[in-house]
């Protein structure tokens, strides 16, 4: 079940380990000065950015001493460990797809309940105030060019037959680029030119100024605890 292939960054070896994803755990073995250096090519920490996962120096220091009993070290986020000889490849590559294993199933329990945990906040808060019959989640609608997108929440007119508003958490930095994508796509169908585009931030994540000023080209960007007056000017538009 191990497969051994050259690359131009040195021999990738595939392990019969598998990330919760389902993709088999793959190490690179490159030759250095004084022996040889054994890395898990940062996948792990592609596995998070992947999964919506702030990579932050918390989340490092949180691993790093998990990663450092596999006899392993953090370059980054990539899991490395150094070998004097070359029959010490073949066990170095076992702990370094170990630790990234660990690095990467922070996936599985850091961030998928707080991000769910601020949408169903951010729903709950537009249905106490607008009503539930004028609600819909996860409408799908179409950009300019063909591309589907799901809307977490569409605010319906009260008649309940047209769209008045399209709002989407920002739970965090990395929501921004795909909010971003979404948001300007829809703008440049015709179809919704007399929607609101609504994005809100989660008071207590810190987003880069440059971010903000990106999502407010494309959009409404309202603070969460902002939004409440917003939602309350759409509970009495006919």
């Amino acid at each position: 079940m191990t497969e051994v292939v050259r690359t131009n960054q040195g021999f990738e070896i595939a392990l019969p380990q598998a990330y919760a994803s389902g993709n088999v755990v793959a190490v690179i073995v490159a030759q250095s000065p004084d022996g040889f250096t054994v890395h898990d090519n940062s996948y792990a920490a592609m596995v998070l950015e992947r999964s919506g996962t702030p990579r932050a120096v918390s989340l490092a220091n949180d691993v790093a001493s998990g990663v450092a009993h596999y006899g392993c070290e953090l370059d980054g986020m990539r899991v490395t460990r150094h070998c004097d000889t070359v029959d010490e490849v073949a066990l170095s590559a076992i702990l370094v797809g170990c630790a990234s294993r660990l690095i990467a199933d922070q996936a599985l329990k850091v961030d998928k309940l707080p991000m769910f945990d601020f949408r169903a906040r951010l729903l709950g808060t537009v249905t106490d105030i607008i009503g539930a019959p004028r609600i819909r989640t996860n409408e799908q609608v179409v950009g300019h060019l063909g591309s589907r997108y799901k809307v977490s929440t569409v605010i319906l007119d009260h008649e309940l037959r047209k769209p008045i508003a399209f709002v989407e958490p920002i739970a965090d930095q990395n929501a921004v680029a795909r909010r971003f994508k979404e948001f300007y796509d829809i703008s440049l169908n015709a179809a919704y030119s007399e929607v609101q585009r609504v994005a809100v931030l989660d008071d207590e994540k810190g987003i880069p100024s440059g971010d903000v000023l990106l999502m407010q080209e494309v959009s409404t960007l309202l603070r969460f605890r902002d939004a409440p007056k917003m939602f309350g000017s759409w509970a009495t538009v006919q």
